[in-house]
């Protein structure tokens, strides 16, 4: 099996299969001494480009999102011989000009941004800390954020570029859980996190709500493992950090932080 082969198998969509091309074309442009970067990758993306970048000893590369713990981040490739090139990122800071709805949210700030017609690939994350949002994306579109967006829900705001220095990621305390789950499967983690029926985790999952690192997931009975991050729209989030030893009615022990 040639390389091209082994990545393609790694695709489980058409989608994944067009991205994993446009990741090796940027890489094959590095080994050719044309430096680049991708669109931002969400973390089963990132897995990815990880497959297509580490095979190719000609290059440097690396993930990059504005921050150490960025969940959205860039392939940034560049010639093994060439500095490492500028991320070609922007920090921006949305503030309010009135006092802000404490309802506001991530959604809402993403909603806001997404609906300049922007798309989601050229935003990396968005933070919500000290009453304000702050948004990383690509540089092209700084002057155009600043500009057209003045409101997000029903406040008005104001978006200023912010030096790269100035951004300070504080990570929200996450809330520690031990838990016995009945299987190391999707529906009993997210039934056991979320105090739901098996039910109504199963309304979640098979109607697409339900993710593990990133990747939609609509099988309830699909394995977790210690590492997994899972999300279900509409309710949260939260890491399988550890699976320790079995109870003596058989269930699993494990510790999950939810944020």
């Amino acid at each position: 099996m040639n390389m091209n082969d082994y990545l393609i198998k790694l695709a489980q969509n058409e989608d994944e299969k067009r991205l994993i091309a446009r990741l090796n074309e940027l890489v094959q442009k590095g080994v050719h001494g044309i430096g680049g970067n991708s669109d931002f990758l969400d973390l089963r993306q990132q897995e990815l480009a990880r497959a297509v970048a580490v095979n190719e000893l000609a290059i440097a590369w690396q993930l990059n999102g504005g921050y150490e713990e960025a969940e959205r981040k860039r392939l940034l490739v560049h010639p093994e011989w060439e500095a490492e090139p500028n991320a070609r990122l922007v920090y921006l800071r949305i503030s309010h000009k009135e006092f802000k709805e404490q309802s506001i949210g991530h959604r809402d700030y993403l909603g806001a941004v997404l609906n300049l017609g922007i798309k989601r690939e050229k935003l990396g994350d968005i933070v919500v800390q000290h009453g304000a949002a702050f948004l990383i994306a690509d540089i092209e579109l700084a002057d155009f954020i600043c500009q057209q967006l003045t409101r997000v829900k029903h406040s008005n705001v104001v978006v200023d570029i912010m030096p790269d220095e100035a951004f300070i990621f504080e990570p929200p305390e996450p809330r520690a859980l031990q838990l016995n789950l009945a299987s190391l499967r999707l529906d009993a983690a997210i039934a056991a996190v979320f105090n739901l029926s098996r039910s109504d985790v199963n309304s979640f999952i098979e109607g697409g709500k339900a993710r593990i690192n990133q990747m939609e997931i609509y099988k309830c009975s699909a394995p977790v493992k210690a590492g997994d991050l899972i999300s279900v729209r509409g309710l949260g989030r939260f890491r399988l950090d550890e699976v320790g030893g079995i109870t003596r009615k058989g269930r699993f022990r494990v510790l999950v932080y939810r944020s």
